[in-house]
């Protein structure tokens, strides 16, 4: 009966090493899944944050010719994101015209942000 006993131990050893294989394995993959999935929602981010500054730009150029004394603004669209409201907020400014167009989207610790400066030129 001791060998049984034995080959039995040495059986339940070999299992419980593969379990602990095979957990381990499940474990990694899925760390790695949620990483990627966390790398994929900040580059949807920084593209929706791309699009929101494009949107600033373009509201500036109209407001900057539709009334030459325009001076900036900010801009708080109400954009969804997931289904959610998301915080979203644009600042123009007007400094010796130049134009400067700021947009974040998102609450810390997630916000990201861009921006860009620009002159129009004069039309004849």
């Amino acid at each position: 009966m001791n060998r049984a006993n034995q080959r039995r131990g040495a059986l339940m050893f070999c299992v419980l090493a593969c379990l602990l294989i095979v957990g381990s394995l499940v474990a990694w993959i899925l760390r790695d899944a949620l990483r990627a999935r966390r790398e994929t929602k900040i580059r949807v981010q920084l593209q929706q944050t791309e699009r929101l500054l494009d949107a600033g730009i373009l509201r500036a150029v109209k407001q900057q010719q539709k009334d030459p004394n325009y001076e900036g603004e900010q801009w708080k669209p109400k954009i969804e994101f997931g289904g959610r409201p998301v915080p979203a907020n644009i600042d123009i400014s007007v400094a010796n015209e130049q134009l400067t167009v700021v947009a974040s989207l998102g609450a810390q610790p997630h916000r990201t942000r861009k921006s860009h400066s620009f002159s129009l030129s004069p039309t004849p």
